[in-house]
């Protein structure tokens, strides 16, 4: 069996993004031959799924055997985590404050 043969049976039929978070949920997922919705955007209409796993080093692992392969491969987490905030500082500009950085030497 060639390796183009190989890779084409290790990928999926192009799937939904609910559709993949159907299939794997709460996982890693590395996909290829993505159709995105806008050129820049992360949206997408439709992708094959060439690994997935638990941790992100696990899917990754996987993935790596296609680099050969293809040019663009994306990688997603199909479940929702809770996001922290960012620890931002405020600061709160005054007069004062504005002339010490303006005329700072």
């Amino acid at each position: 069996m060639s390796a183009a043969t190989r890779i084409a049976l290790a990928t999926t039929e192009p799937l939904t993004w609910a559709e993949i978070c159907e299939q794997y949920p709460d996982q890693w997922v590395y996909v290829v031959e993505i159709d995105y919705i806008h050129p820049r955007g992360f949206e997408f209409r439709t992708a094959r799924v060439i690994s997935h796993g638990q941790t992100r080093r696990e899917a990754y692992d996987q993935a790596r055997l296609f680099r050969d392969y293809y040019e663009l491969i994306g990688h997603y987490f199909t479940g929702s985590r809770a996001m922290q905030p960012l620890l931002r500082p405020s600061v709160i500009l005054d007069d004062e404050l504005r002339v010490a950085i303006r005329y700072r030497r």
